[in-house]
């Protein structure tokens, strides 16, 4: 008898042990991965590769630390600075970003200055899931050659999150306002800025470098598969297009985007053909 009842202790153990063993390789610990880096490069004709623009993310224990842009007219590193636990400024030599609250958790207005004389200030809204829904950069020095005194850019989402209008509205110095719109088509798997954190950040450093032109690409939950661009009549309606992109993306076994080729459509309205532009963007990421 007391044989027997070591012979289904041991039985038992075994068996606690097998299903302890076999939950743990089914829940093994998920690493917490960020975006670090994204390269945007033109693809020659001859099949070489020209950086347009690279973007990089330094971290501190999981807090960024840094934003680096650089294309061919900028190169800018910016570092941060917190309060609180929220960023106040970013620093770039005499280029200083500074964020204000207010009662928000978010962001709702900013100024960038060089040395100390104010360039632009900035004005964001968003809606109750916290997502950017319109931004105004007011500039107080036009950058060279640039006759834009005011950009507000405005995001319109889908019920799942998805930014799916992007309009574009731009006062020049004479008073004459241009506007654009871009829609897209996304994909059902994750974008890359939905690995990072400080998207208002983002979006004020990018417009402040003069080179983004989609700012609205960092606040997308999923990778676009396709957009479509408009020019905007004086009553915001669609005139003709100006941009038609598809989208290849290569996703990683994680779901991670590494990398896509973006075959774009130009037009012109005094050429009657399109021109087309093929570039690649890859996302690199640092996982702890």
């Amino acid at each position: 008898m007391k044989t027997k009842f070591l012979l289904i202790s041991l039985f038992i153990a075994t068996l606690l042990a097998g299903m302890y063993a076999c939950k743990s390789e089914e829940n093994p610990v998920i690493a917490t991965c960020r975006l670090s880096n994204t390269t945007d490069q033109l693809v020659e004709s001859t099949g070489q590769l020209t950086d347009e623009l690279k973007r990089t993310f330094a971290y501190n224990k999981g807090t960024l630390a840094s934003i680096a842009e650089k294309s061919k007219s900028q190169d800018a590193t910016f570092t941060t600075a917190f309060t609180d636990s929220r960023i106040a400024s970013a620093t770039n030599g005499q280029d200083i970003i500074m964020l204000a609250y207010g009662s928000a958790t978010t962001p709702t207005s900013s100024t960038f200055s060089r040395g100390g004389k104010v360039m632009s200030t900035f004005v964001m809204e968003y809606n109750p899931s916290g997502r950017m829904t319109k931004i105004t950069e007011n500039r107080q020095v036009l950058p060279t050659n640039s006759l834009t005194k005011q950009r507000v850019y405005t995001f319109s989402y889908d019920t799942n999150g998805n930014l799916t209008n992007e309009r574009a509205q731009f006062t020049l110095t004479d008073g004459s306002v241009v506007q654009q719109e871009t829609e897209y088509v996304f994909d059902t798997k994750p974008s890359p800025y939905k690995r990072f954190d400080e998207l208002p950040l983002l979006t004020v450093v990018a417009l402040s470098q003069t080179v983004e032109t989609r700012p609205g690409r960092f606040w997308q939950i999923n990778s676009p598969l396709s957009l479509k661009a408009y020019n905007l009549t004086a009553t915001g309606s669609r005139s003709n297009l100006r941009e038609s992109s598809t989208f290849t993306p290569v996703y990683d076994t994680d779901n991670k985007l590494t990398s896509q080729d973006q075959n774009a459509l130009l037009y012109q309205s005094s050429v009657p053909d399109p021109v087309t532009k093929k570039n690649r963007q890859s996302f690199t990421y640092q996982c702890d």
